[in-house]
């Protein structure tokens, strides 16, 4: 079943192991210099515009915390090991309305776009995150906005390569992924979100080292399912604001 389908509840249920998981980083990384475990994907999003939230739960640590954290989910959450190809390091609980899945990366991983030689490594995160609430007195680390977008178009653009190409193995669960992947792009640029604002410079540094995003951008006003499920743009609003971000992105880098 494609994420964009399942029931509130799950979404409920993935925020309460999200909540409980970030309890568990404040205790546990309260030494450490800043706590080092980011967290990113739909959640991530959420953070900035609330619009929706995911079921699955994307994270990036460091070796320690993740083997501790993971033990954690597994002794005191309910949480297994999960064999996937496509994220090796990965826990998953089932939970009534669906399965809850969590996602390790760490800034060392090599993560190569789908097709492509060139890399979108989370060493990008260094200097660029940010603490923002996920409910109301419960802040999270999460990426810059702009940031997010780049990691929000890398996973659009390796569900697109993999549908295209016949590599994915499950296409109608990727293709739901892959409307969600843009609607959470679209809620991240709206324009009428309060207290953001788009890096303008950064993202034109961003599309200038992988001009290949520029054509998923370009992509997103055609997708009526994903301006559908966001519901907050129309499709000529989304037209216009991504043509208005690429003019000042992609002029601002070369001026």
């Amino acid at each position: 079943m494609a994420n964009s389908s399942l029931p509130r509840t799950a979404i409920s249920s993935s925020l309460e192991e999200l909540i409980e998981i970030f309890r568990w980083i404040r205790a546990h990384e309260k030494n450490e210099r800043g706590q080092v475990t980011v967290l990113i994907g739909g959640w991530a999003v959420y953070s900035y515009n609330p619009w929706y939230g995911s079921v699955d739960i994307d994270l990036v640590t460091n070796s320690r915390s993740r083997q501790d954290l993971m033990w954690y989910l597994r002794n005191e959450r309910g949480f297994i090991p999960q064999r996937d190809e496509m994220a090796p390091t990965t826990v998953a609980k089932n939970v009534p309305e669906g399965k809850i899945i969590i996602d390790f990366g760490s800034r060392g991983d090599i993560c190569r776009f789908e097709g492509r030689d060139e890399q979108c490594l989370f060493s990008l995160l260094d200097g660029r995150t940010q603490m923002r609430e996920i409910v109301t007195g419960f802040p999270v680390i999460v990426p810059e906005q702009t940031l997010l977008v780049i990691f929000k178009l890398k996973a659009a653009w390796d569900r697109s390569f993999r549908i295209k190409n016949g590599r994915s193995s499950d296409e109608e669960w990727e293709t739901g992924k892959l409307k969600k992947d843009r609607a959470d792009i679209l809620a991240l640029i709206d324009p009428e979100i309060r207290d953001t604002e788009i890096d303008i410079q950064y993202l034109g540094e961003r599309l200038h080292e992988y001009p290949f995003l520029v054509q998923m951008l370009q992509e997103i006003p055609e997708d009526l399912d994903a301006i559908n499920m966001y519901r907050r743009m129309s499709q000529e609003d989304v037209r216009a604001r991504i043509e208005n971000l690429l003019l000042l992105a992609l002029e601002d880098k070369y001026k």
